[in-house]
């Protein structure tokens, strides 16, 4: 019987051991996913962060030569293009920097005061770029309505 007993903790030992190495492993995974995660959500700010920076320097203006004059075009035209999208709002795309300016969502019926001041901005925004002169045809595709009935199928 001593021997059996033995065995039995053996066993037991074992069986902790290997509990504990699967549990080491489940927190290695978690720690790999947890530092991925991290990492590209660091690169995705970097690159946002870049890329808002290009857009505060560029004038959306056409012409300019070499890499000195890429976002500072020296034409009386802007590199913006006017697209309708297939539910009907216009929005507006620098050729140069990719910025997109799209109309203000309606506000709530029972918007604040603040709510209302920061429409008015966005408002004011997208109406001065809808009306910077360029020599760009508009785009856009053919337009569709969705009915209260068609978005509740």
């Amino acid at each position: 019987m001593p021997d059996k007993n033995k065995m039995q903790e053996e066993l037991e030992t074992l069986q902790l051991e290997e509990a504990r190495e699967q549990a080491r492993e489940r927190q290695s995974k978690r720690d790999t996913r947890k530092s991925r995660s991290e990492s590209i959500e660091l690169s995705l700010r970097r690159d946002r962060a870049n890329q808002e920076a290009i857009q505060a320097a560029c004038v959306h203006r056409k012409g300019g030569k070499g890499t000195a004059q890429m976002y500072q075009g020296n034409d009386p035209n802007y590199a913006l293009v006017h697209h309708t999208l297939s539910h009907g709002p216009t929005i507006i795309i620098c050729q140069r920097c990719g910025m997109v300016k799209a109309p203000p969502e309606p506000l709530p019926k029972n918007a604040t005061a603040a709510q209302r001041s920061e429409y008015k901005e966005q408002l004011k925004d997208y109406r001065y770029y809808r009306s910077l002169p360029t020599d760009n045809e508009p785009s856009g595709t053919v337009l569709f309505t969705f009915t209260p009935y068609d978005e509740a199928a």
